[in-house]
């Protein structure tokens, strides 16, 4: 891969660049310098210094400006980072963002220019993606008749609950070139708007996010946001609205006037004054079909209205595509004294018929995120961090008294919460639940530590008639290491992930015909992940 190749070596060269050029370094979502970044909120106990609630709503841009506050006019290379994933049964790819991890080796890389004019700010941070995408079993979409769906479609998600998530993309090489972590930003006295298309994480997980994460690639959206927050009487308010427009990928269906779709979007925290170390908010996005093959202005406020219950009625099958939302409440709480932290998201896919449906049914359509961080300092080897976080999205008991889709699936819209192929928000995914584990060793350039969990994927399906006797739970058990170490500037992170997918597809298997036995089908899948970027520049 040439691009990857160029980036190993701007990699490598750039510690040595920034003695006579201007570099910049971005902090992406998901990375260890934001890892490291949430380390520090968790044992800073200095009451100056309480974390930023705008963490809460996070991408590249705003990640990077709370070390990047150089109004004067600057010219800046953007400091290149290189990801490689290997994968040697199935895919394996979670919060990848533009990267879809297949079978086989896949790469990202990323790099650019930065532009400060006094209250103006400019990053072009391309990303280039390769998959292999080597063979693996899959089951295609159904293909007889007029089908009006790709045979890379999913196959356990026909309408009128659907969604665009293949299983696998195609059956070639995959590369893409997007636009990947740009934005154009203007500073006013209270806010700051602009357009984007990197991506954005609402809410405070680490491995999932409900609403939004970098599990898709970027949209490209225009935003308004508070600067610094507002601060009032009973406390600080952050707040983003967003405006962007969502794309089909190539591998779901043959209809080429419903490709894209728009999504409105807001998100506000709220600090109280007497605890600046708590915050709590909540955060809504619509999405609505593009009509009359040009995008309305109009779409933004979206999110201001009503869409009813699109996936408990029927008839919205029949009248065509409508919008649809996705609703959620969150909190974060920071112990800094202890050196932990506690998070919650509850979310809710259907608004609710009235107040006397929401007492009756609260966890109809519902998802929900618990976690929690615990840190110490350990002498003259750096802070342990325990982490643990577990999601929900399978339909909860009400599913037996009351119709429901799938999360993240759509009757009003077909292509469901995605963005070119991938969920928008959770990484694990609709109508799954997971549990994840992990302890990490952080050095001042040492990182250390290993992780486990498990992924019960898309458990919602597995009632329906589409899938087959006898009912198998698709499930992932993983485990693994990682370390990255630093040296001159230059990052090398490394994570290895055991992973036995059992029942894969659902599938069942006769192990004796004679006392009619079964088992599931199972696939044992190894994940190598490297990362190269540089630390260097301010």
């Amino acid at each position: 891969m040439p691009a990857a190749a160029l980036l190993l070596v701007a990699c490598t060269a750039a510690p040595a660049l920034a003695q006579w050029a201007s570099v910049a370094r971005m902090v992406y979502i998901g990375s260890e310098a934001a890892e490291r970044e949430r380390l520090q909120q968790l044992t800073d106990t200095a009451p100056d210094r309480a974390p930023d609630p705008a963490f809460l709503f996070r991408s590249a841009s705003s990640l990077s400006r709370r070390v990047e506050r150089n109004r004067r006019v600057e010219l800046s290379l953007i400091a290149p980072e290189l990801r490689t994933v290997y994968n040697s049964a199935i895919p394996y790819s979670l919060n990848n963002g533009a990267l879809w991890a297949g079978r086989g080796t896949s790469h990202l890389a990323t790099a650019g220019v930065r532009l400060h004019v006094g209250p103006v700010r400019v990053i072009v941070a391309p990303e280039v993606t390769t998959s292999e995408n080597r063979p693996f079993q899959v089951i295609p979409y159904p293909q007889g008749g007029a089908a009006a769906r790709s045979v890379w479609a999913n196959p356990f998600h026909p309408s009128p609950s659907s969604i665009d998530l293949p299983y696998r993309f195609g059956d070639q090489v995959r590369q893409r070139t997007t636009a990947g972590q740009s934005s154009v930003s203007l500073d006013l006295p209270l806010l700051t708007t602009g357009v984007a298309t990197e991506n954005l994480w609402w809410g405070p997980g680490t491995n999932n996010a409900i609403v939004l994460s970098n599990n898709a690639e970027g949209f490209p959206h225009a935003f308004v946001q508070t600067r610094e927050g507002i601060n009032t009487p009973i406390g600080r308010f952050d707040a983003q609205w967003i405006a962007g427009v969502l794309r089909e990928s190539d591998f779901f269906d043959r209809d080429s006037t419903n490709n894209r779709r728009t999504l409105s979007g807001v998100i506000a925290v709220w600090t109280p004054f007497f605890d600046r170390r708590f915050s709590i908010g909540a955060a809504r996005t619509v999405i609505a079909p593009v009509t009359g093959g040009s995008l309305d202005p109009k779409a933004a406020v979206n999110v201001f209205t009503r869409v009813g219950q699109p996936n408990t009625k029927a008839d919205y099958v029949i009248i065509g595509a409508r919008p649809d939302q996705l609703l959620s409440v969150f909190g974060r709480f920071l112990f800094p004294r202890a050196g932990a932290e506690a998070y919650v998201e509850w979310a809710r896919f259907a608004e609710p018929t009235s107040v006397r449906d929401l007492i009756e049914f609260p966890g109809h359509s519902q998802g929900y995120t618990l976690g929690l961080q615990w840190s110490r300092a350990v002498p003259r080897m750096g802070t342990f961090r325990l982490a643990a976080e577990a999601t929900q999205l399978e339909p909860d008991a009400s599913i037996r008294v009351r119709p429901v889709a799938t999360t993240y699936t759509s009757r009003a819209m077909p292509q469901g919460y995605t963005h070119r192929g991938h969920v928008l928000g959770a990484a694990i995914g609709p109508g799954s639940s997971s549990q994840a584990l992990s302890l990490d060793l952080f050095g001042t350039h040492v990182r250390v530590g290993g992780f486990g969990g498990r992924i019960r994927w898309d458990n919602a399906t597995l009632w329906e008639p589409i899938v087959p006797q006898v009912k198998l739970e698709d499930i992932s058990l993983l485990g693994g290491l990682r370390a990255s170490v630093t040296v001159w500037g230059v990052r090398l992170l490394a994570e290895y992930t055991a992973t036995a997918r059992l029942d894969y597809l659902y599938q069942d298997k006769v192990t004796d015909y004679a006392r009619g036995t079964h088992a599931g089908v199972d696939i044992d899948n190894r994940t190598l992940s490297v990362s190269l970027s540089t630390h260097v520049g301010r």
